[in-house]
């Protein structure tokens, strides 16, 4: 059987196959940037001839013929070249006999996106995220965003950039070089009214947040995901804005801007808040648009005040987000009936989480998909966020943004086993690979993150906090439970698997959920004893997170793994 991600429209097989594995490049490609895919293929001067032709500049639509003495692509635009080119990729990479064929493609959604958060814990190197990019090229997907609440080299936030980590202007328009070789749209995604603790909690700037009396605590995840919102009454707030929004879309050559204005908790605290809250937004973008810039923003506040979404230019484009497995469908039909354009973000349900939440992302995504076909949404943008530390890896994530891509290509795709059999084959490289991972995610419910965190900020910092933490706490039956199925995992993880770096995350991922279960016996005295090295394991955590990341926060979850463990 074939496999491909994301499915291709309509494939037929002649039953024959290639006389040769290797082609030969064209004498003259009609796009540089056709190379890059081509020479991931394997050519020799003796293969079988490929031609590639282009009928215009628009679309990303392709026709792949395959022959016994030729391969043919017909591309309605260089970037359709370029997707037919990665499908064909596919085929070399999976089958060790190529079978002659006719494809033709394009895809459902004009915008296929992922969303990756780097502000919240882990900031990765150019590097990481070049080979994210190339990763979701090999996919299909159109659009890239980072969020960034202040890790950037603002000169707001030189006070506390060294504590924070940043991403500096030129590793930016390093990335968005990159990201233009492989046809994705790097958009700029900048949080400018919620979601601003570490710019507002300076000295320099708490007068201009509404929490103004606000007092850190202990908690810093906690603190941090529910504070700082700008007040837009005071005077200087849009003028701090403005300043950080032209520092930052100098670095990228996208039209577009994400604005986010996400989760304005504090505002509710003001009246009237609907109106608080589109008033400051239509002065950001209006900024915005006077900077040749079309904005995105979430439409999560919007939604709470309908009646304002109609005040907002026209050309808005609002990214509707819904992460639970059964998403609100009449969050999506506000916009359609309102006939603005949307773009809905289902989540790969990885963040506070050593590896994606399997069953819960494909839910979500393939609801979202489904919604975003009915609604006649411009596409998909997944979602990959890193609430409490991004403690996970981005390899960890890997399953749910292959199945996002596909999904955004091709809207009827299902979370079946011959998707599971082309994730194991094109994502992990190891047929059963899917099989792990889904059980991983499974035991990892039974311990989970917050409340682990909870304790440590409890008995670690002697404070308590009234508010419900999710999350159940691990039982010592759960514990003992999840400690003997990683220890049976990690005997089924004894052969490698074709993408080395996943491999050595799924491995770290195992012994991470055992950590936390030891952790939580040791806090709640559960008669288990501590079989697994926690030092040597935090070891390998570390150099890992510093091989493909910044420094960062690696600090803050290291300090927590080491004071629960000292705990007495």
């Amino acid at each position: 059987m074939l496999h491909l991600i994301p499915a291709v429209k309509e494939l037929r097989e002649t039953g024959e196959t290639l006389q040769k594995n290797t082609l030969r490049r064209p004498d003259n490609l009609p796009d540089p940037r056709l190379s890059a895919p081509l020479s991931k293929l394997p050519c020799s001067e003796d293969g079988i001839p490929l031609t590639v032709t282009l009928n215009g500049s628009e679309g990303e639509g392709y026709v792949l013929d395959i022959t016994q003495t030729a391969v043919s692509l017909t591309a309605e635009s260089a970037a359709g070249a370029f997707y037919g080119l990665q499908t064909l990729r596919q085929i070399f990479d999976n089958e060790t006999k190529i079978p002659c064929l006719h494809i033709e493609d394009r895809p459902d959604f004009a915008y296929r996106g992922f969303y990756h958060d780097v502000t919240r814990g882990k900031i990765p190197t150019v590097k990481t995220v070049k080979n994210l990019v190339d990763k979701l090229a090999y996919f299909k997907i159109n659009s890239l965003q980072l969020y960034v609440e202040h890790a950037f080299e603002f000169k707001e936030t030189e006070d506390i950039r060294e504590r924070t980590g940043y991403l500096t202007r030129a590793e930016l328009e390093e990335i968005d070089a990159y990201c233009r070789e492989s046809f994705i749209d790097f958009i700029p995604s900048l949080n400018t009214f919620g979601h601003m603790y570490e710019i507002l909690q300076q000295p320099k700037f708490r007068h201009l947040r509404i929490a103004e009396d606000f007092q850190p605590t202990p908690y810093f995840w906690w603190d941090r995901m529910r504070h700082h919102t700008i007040d837009p009454t005071k005077e200087g707030s849009i003028e701090l804005i403005q300043s950080l929004t032209d520092q930052y879309a100098p670095c990228f050559s996208s039209p577009y801007f994400n604005i986010c204005c996400d989760e304005t908790g504090s505002l509710k605290k003001t009246e009237p808040t609907g109106t608080l809250y589109v008033d400051f937004v239509k002065k950001i973008i209006r900024h915005l648009k006077s900077k040749n810039k079309k904005v995105m923003m979430w439409a999560d506040i919007l939604l709470e005040h309908p009646e304002t979404i109609e005040l907002l230019p026209e050309d808005t484009i609002f990214l509707n987000w819904d992460y639970i497995p059964h998403p609100r469908e009449e969050k999506v039909s506000k916009f359609a009936e309102l006939n603005r354009t949307q773009i809905l973000c289902p989540g790969t349900n990885s963040w506070h989480r050593f590896c994606e939440l399997v069953a819960d992302a494909e839910q979500n995504i393939s609801n979202m998909t489904g919604f975003a076909k009915k609604y006649n949404a411009l596409g998909i943008l997944n979602t990959n966020w890193g609430d409490w530390g991004n403690v996970g890896s981005i390899e960890m994530s890997e399953y749910s943004i292959a199945f996002g891509a596909a999904c955004s290509w091709a809207s009827d795709t299902e979370a079946n086993d011959a998707f599971h059999k082309a994730a194991d084959r094109l994502v992990f490289q190891k047929d059963g690979a899917f099989d792990l991972l889904s059980a991983l995610s499974e035991i990892h419910n039974r311990i989970q993150w917050f409340p682990l965190a909870k304790i440590y900020y409890d008995r670690c910092f002697d404070v308590c906090r009234p508010e419900k933490v999710p999350g159940e706490k691990a039982t010592e039956a759960d514990c003992k439970e999840a400690i003997a199925l990683c220890k049976e995992l990690l005997r089924k993880l004894t052969e490698p698997w074709g993408n080395e770096e996943a491999y050595q995350e799924m491995i770290l991922a195992v012994k991470g959920v055992w950590a936390m279960a030891q952790l939580y016996a040791k806090a709640e005295g559960y008669q288990i004893a501590p079989e697994l090295d926690l030092d040597l394991w935090l070891e390998e955590y570390a150099a890992a997170w510093r091989r493909k990341n910044k420094e960062s926060e690696l600090n803050n979850i290291l300090d927590m793994f080491n004071k629960l463990n000292r705990l007495s």
